[in-house]
């Protein structure tokens, strides 16, 4: 039997964003959240996933928004004036350590405070700069798990690569889907119009994330943008250059994890859907829950 973690992203956006994640724990079927701890909805979800203990929860780090930590205690890592991020803080190595540090232990001790528990995962997408020394030497002093997941990178041949793990985690056989090939695609179109015919159910359908070429017991971790749009998260949030793609797509999102088309293929399959500590644990928290709610997904 195959398992699958169902990861949304950038939880936290904004309380309305909120709204569209969180109808997917509750009516639909992911069971991860990956929370951003720094921008203008995080209170907000950290109170509602305290009331959702089948959902395991991750440190998003971007870096999008502003710090916990007033501006004139961290300094380096925002732009003059503005409370907000320095748009190159991930690859800046002209950061002061200590106030990235401080501001690391701000957003974790936020989330201790709200949720009642430290993130279960983290990761930065960056490596040997102040910022990511910081991330890093918090997640150790935490207790946050990281580098638990081997991530798939499919070639043009269709030949698959696997990311290296940390030695304690690698017998749990993890595996991220490769979001550039498996979903991307869909998305970066010109037009609304063109973008219309995205379909995130067909991740599965079509085996774009490559479930069934994993070994049997493996655990797929697949990642979503699911959320409603308002005004912040449409122009005034992430500023990389496919911030446009990503928009519209998050409300497709919702509807596809909470639809019947992915209910019956996951029943078909026979998958086992579990949230990230079933997987690193050997727990059954999320099968648990399905099964209380009387759900035909539970398959204990």
């Amino acid at each position: 039997m195959y398992k699958l973690i169902i990861r949304t992203d950038d939880v936290g956006y904004t309380d309305v964003f909120n709204i569209g994640a969180i109808e997917t724990y509750e009516h639909g079927y992911s069971a991860h959240a990956e929370v951003m701890l720094e921008s203008p909805g995080t209170v907000d979800a950290l109170k509602r996933l305290r009331e959702m203990p089948w959902v395991s929860v991750g440190w998003h780090i971007h870096f999008w928004n502003s710090p916990v930590l007033p501006e004139k205690q961290v300094s380096s890592l925002v732009i003059p004036g503005t409370n907000r991020f320095r748009h190159d803080l991930l690859i800046a190595q002209d950061v002061d350590f200590e106030e990235a540090l401080a501001e690391c232990k701000a957003e974790v001790e936020r989330c201790l405070e709200i949720l009642g528990r430290v993130p279960d995962v983290g990761e930065i997408r960056s490596f040997g700069t102040p910022i990511a020394r910081a991330v890093n030497q918090v997640m150790r002093e935490y207790g946050i798990v990281s580098d638990y997941v081997s991530k798939m990178e499919i070639q043009p041949d269709g030949n698959v690569n696997f990311g290296q793990v940390a030695p304690e985690w690698k017998e749990k056989q993890i595996y991220q889907t490769d979001f550039r090939t498996a979903v991307a695609p869909d998305l970066l179109k010109e037009t609304l119009r063109e973008l219309e015919s995205y379909d995130p159910v067909a991740v599965f359908l079509e085996d774009r994330a490559k479930l069934f070429t994993l070994p049997e017991g493996s655990t797929l971790l697949s990642p979503f943008h699911a959320g409603y749009v308002d005004y912040y998260v449409a122009r005034l949030g992430d500023y990389g250059e496919f911030m446009r793609y990503y928009t519209l797509s998050r409300v497709y999102d919702v509807e596809a994890l909470c639809s019947q088309r992915l209910h019956d293929w996951i029943k078909d399959n026979h998958i086992e859907l579990c949230n990230l500590r079933d997987a690193l644990y050997g727990t059954h928290e999320y099968q648990n829950h399905l099964r209380n709610i009387g759900s035909d997904l539970c398959v204990y």
